[in-house]
C-alpha cells in the first residue's frame, strides 16, 4: 500500500446510523425510542462522531481522546492498556505533497500484545498513512524518520515477516480503529512498528505538527476472535474526463483460499475504506452465494472525516464467492485521472477479519463494460494473492 494498498501497500448505511446516533439518555422507566429524525438525516456516525442536540439544534461532535464513538450512541472509554508514541515533527508548506519517507518505533515488548483499539492523532496534514508491524530485525536502523528505500521497505515484504495494524482514513485528524470486545489483533514480542509517511497541506499556510498513534492491548485470556488483515485494491483507475463513471471489480476468493488449504469462511470485524476528493461512492458488496448483491458498506461523497467501519457483528461470508468493490466519480477535468497521489485518486479497503488466510485482491486495468444511467462502467478481471496467516508467528530478537 502506498496509501493504503499492501502492494504500492457501509450493512447499508441507514440501519448502522439508526444503531449509532443517539439523542438523549432514555431513563430505567422510559422506552428507548431511538435517535431523532434530525440525528439520522446527520448520519454523525459514518464519520465516527456522535449526535449532540440541545437549544441550538443537532450536530454531530467528535468523540475525546481515550474514547470512541460507540454504537449507543455515545462516545465510550476505550479498554485495554494504552502504548502511546508520538512521532517526529514536520513542517509541511502550502500545497507541498511529502511522501518516501518511514517513520519507526521499536517497541522492547518482551511480550505479545493484543491489540483491540488503534488511535490515531494527527495535526501535521497526514493525508494518509498505513502502519505494519515487523520483527525488530527487519528494515533495521535507527528509529524516527528515514527514506523507505534506502531499507528496501515494502508494505508487503512487511505484512508478510510481520502484519498490518492500521491505516488511516484520508486527511481525518482523529480515527479510532475499536474492535468489539473480545477480538484483537497480536503483535509478537519484540516488534519495530512502521508507518509510511504521506502528508499534504491543502491549505493556504504552512502547518507544523505531529502525529500520535496509541495502540489498546488487552490480556490474552480476553481474546476470544483472532483478526487477520485483507486489502482489495482497484490499482487500474482511468477515470474519463467530464463524465460520471464507476469502476467496480468482482474477486472470487473460493479458490485462492482453497489453495492454500482453507474454507471461505470470513467473519468481518472492520473496514476501512479509501478513495480521494473525486469519490462520489465507495460500495462493497458480497458476490455470489444466496446473499449475492447484499451491501456490507456503502459511502457516499469524500468528506475528509475517519470512516473506520466497525462490525459488532462479524458479516459472515460462508457461503459467498467472493466480494463486489468499487467506486464512482464525476471528473469534471480535461484529463484522464488514475490511480496515485496528489490530485490522482484511489479506490481500495483495509479489513480485518477472523480467519486463518489474508489476502490481496487487485484489479489492474479498466475496460468499459456498460452505462448505468449517466454513469460509464469500467470493470476487469481481479486477481488474488492469499497466503496462510499465522497468529502466533515469533517476533524479533531482545535488545543486546
Amino acid at each position: 500500500m502506498k496509501s493504503l494498498p499492501f502492494s504500492s501497500l457501509l450493512l447499508g448505511l441507514a440501519p448502522f446510523v439508526l444503531a449509532a446516533c443517539g439523542g438523549g439518555d432514555a431513563s430505567p422507566e422510559s422506552p428507548d425510542v431511538g435517535p431523532s429524525a434530525a440525528c439520522v438525516a446527520l448520519g454523525c456516525a459514518a464519520d465516527q462522531k456522535i449526535c449532540v442536540e440541545d437549544g441550538a439544534g443537532a450536530r454531530c461532535e467528535g468523540c475525546p481522546s481515550g474514547q470512541h464513538a460507540a454504537s449507543s450512541g455515545t462516545c465510550e472509554k476505550l479498554i485495554g492498556t494504552p502504548l502511546a508514541h508520538t512521532f517526529a515533527e514536520f513542517t509541511v508548506e502550502a500545497g507541498q505533497e511529502i511522501k518516501g519517507l518511514c517513520q519507526s518505533v521499536t517497541l522492547n515488548n518482551a511480550t505479545e500484545i493484543w491489540v483491540n483499539a488503534v488511535e490515531l492523532r494527527q495535526n501535521e496534514s497526514s493525508h494518509h498513512s498505513n502502519w505494519t508491524f515487523v520483527p525488530s530485525d527487519k528494515f533495521d536502523g535507527p528509529d524516527g524518520v528515514w527514506k523507505c528505500a534506502e531499507r528496501d521497505y515494502d508494505q508487503v515484504a512487511a505484512a508478510l515477516v510481520g502484519g498490518v495494524i492500521y491505516a488511516q482514513s484520508t486527511q481525518t485528524e482523529r480515527e479510532v480503529q475499536k474492535f468489539p470486545d473480545g477480538v484483537a489483533v497480536r503483535i509478537p514480542p519484540y516488534s519495530r512498528i512502521i508507518g509510511d509517511v504521506h502528508l499534504l497541506n491543502t491549505s493556504q499556510a504552512p502547518v507544523t505538527g505531529t502525529l500520535t498513534l496509541t495502540l489498546y492491548g488487552v490480556p490474552k485470556e480476553e481474546v476470544k476472535h483472532k483478526l487477520t488483515p485483507f486489502h482489495l485494491d482497484y490499482h487500474g483507475l482511468a477515470i474519463p474526463p467530464h463524465a460520471k463513471s464507476r469502476f467496480y471489480g468482482e474477486c472470487a476468493l473460493e479458490g485462492p483460499f482453497a489453495a492454500s488449504g482453507n474454507t471461505f469462511d470470513q467473519k468481518v470485524y472492520y473496514i476501512l475504506p479509501h478513495t480521494h476528493a473525486m469519490a462520489k461512492r465507495f460500495f462493497l458488496e458480497i458476490l455470489g452465494g444466496p446473499r449475492d448483491g447484499e451491501t456490507i458498506l456503502e459511502l457516499s461523497a469524500y468528506n475528509g472525516e475517519a470512516h473506520g467501519r466497525v462490525y459488532e457483528k462479524p458479516i459472515d461470508m460462508t457461503g459467498a464467492e467472493g466480494y463486489r468493490f468499487g467506486c464512482e466519480y464525476d471528473n469534471p477535468r480535461d484529463e484522464t485521472v488514475s490511480w496515485g497521489f496528489g490530485d490522482q485518486e484511489m479506490c481500495e479497503l483495509l479489513g480485518f477479519a477472523e480467519g486463518n488466510v489474508a489476502f490481496e485482491s487487485v484489479v489492474s486495468s479498466a475496460q468499459e463494460v456498460g452505462a448505468d444511467g449517466d454513469l460509464r462502467l469500467f470493470s476487469a478481471p481481479c486477481v488474488t494473492y492469499a497466503f496462510p496467516w499465522d497468529h502466533d508467528k515469533p517476533g524479533g530478537p531482545p535488545p543486546p
